[in-house]
């Protein structure tokens, strides 16, 4: 059994080493580069354009850094976000050689941006989705990997790019928070090795994680408790929602982007299997976000919806009002688990 595991890991590595000269010979031949990424970003989305485009940008690149949503207010001490500019915002003959697609499974998940994509744009393709349709001219997915942040800390330690204090700030955010602090399944050996050698490059942990998780605006925490008020659990108290409505949105001041993170609340109780977030987006339009451990795959449930993600956080749009959105996501839950109570 070892023996087959370490012959997978020789293959695996032999591709990243292919795959990393792909990108490096790529990159060579650019001279304006886009750098994007998914729309909603968290923590390695923003973590890795910035440190990619940092990168870029010391090898002599024009580089453009585009997003389509806001950038949530906890992640707005990573050195560098001011410079990520709203897709809207930039002039629509922007001319690029190159696209560095980062964490994004799809091309519809990259938001307005995508018309930046002409046929003409070589794409790189780095992501960690099991649903990637890999979309770029050199497509880098390795599944395995706990984020796109470790796997651009490979590439730059295989391209040999000194990770300096801003860089590896970056990347310890975005592996720390696709990890959950390192607790999701994803975490490996690795993933731990490579935490401590961007602590040593000059990540500071309590810094990151206490502006990530322990620095809430006001409002933030005003709309956390009301949608813990309205907590509800089903299926014998083995999935947990959660509700967020326009209304309380309005009621506490708080942002849309404000609501990332409150769906790992459904994972603190005793016995939770899984959970959901819904987010009304409109009247007929609900957001959700889904969380799970034990084992329990949700991704393949967002994929009924049009959505995907990993096996225990992902995420979909549902055409729905929120209520009926909710006894949707229930009666599938309960087609899951069995009879609910």
């Amino acid at each position: 059994m070892r023996s087959v595991e370490k012959t997978k890991s020789k293959k695996l590595q032999v591709h990243r080493r292919q795959v990393i000269e792909k990108i490096r010979n790529l990159i060579d031949e650019s001279r304006k580069v886009l750098v994007v990424s998914h729309i909603d970003p968290d923590g390695d989305s923003l973590g890795t354009q910035l440190a990619f485009g940092a990168y870029l940008r010391q090898i002599g690149r024009e580089v453009h850094l585009v997003r389509e949503s806001e950038i949530p207010d906890k992640y707005r001490f990573l050195p560098g976000a001011e410079t990520i500019r709203r897709a809207d915002d930039m002039p629509g003959d922007l001319s690029v050689d190159t696209a560095v697609v980062l964490e994004c499974p799809s091309r519809d998940r990259i938001g307005s941006a995508v018309r930046f994509l002409r046929d003409d744009v070589r794409i790189i393709d780095i992501d960690h989705h099991r649903d990637s349709t890999e979309m770029g001219d050199v497509n880098w997915i390795d599944t395995t990997a706990s984020s796109v942040g470790e796997m651009v800390y490979e590439y730059f330690c295989h391209v040999g790019f000194k990770i300096e204090e801003p860089i590896a700030e970056l990347l310890f955010t975005a592996i720390m928070t696709d990890t959950g602090r390192f607790r999701f399944g994803s975490t490996t050996r690795r993933t731990l090795e490579i935490a401590g050698e961007l602590i040593e490059a000059g990540a500071d942990p309590r810094k990151t994680c206490d502006q990530v998780y322990f620095s809430l605006s006001p409002a933030a925490m005003r709309l956390m408790g009301k949608v813990l008020d309205g907590i509800e659990f089903v299926q014998d108290n083995k999935f947990c929602l959660l509700k967020l409505t326009r209304d309380m949105l309005e009621q506490t001041g708080a942002q849309p982007s404000e609501a990332e993170g409150l769906v790992d609340y459904t994972l603190f109780a005793r016995g939770v299997k899984a959970g959901a977030l819904l987010r009304a987006v409109d009247d007929n339009c609900t957001k959700l976000s889904l969380r799970s451990q034990d084992g329990i795959d949700v991704a393949s449930i967002a994929s009924r919806y049009g959505g995907g993600g990993h096996a225990a956080a992902a995420g979909c749009i549902m055409k729905l009002p929120l209520q009926e959105a909710r006894d949707e996501i229930v009666r599938c839950f309960v087609e899951v688990y069995g009879k609910s109570n």
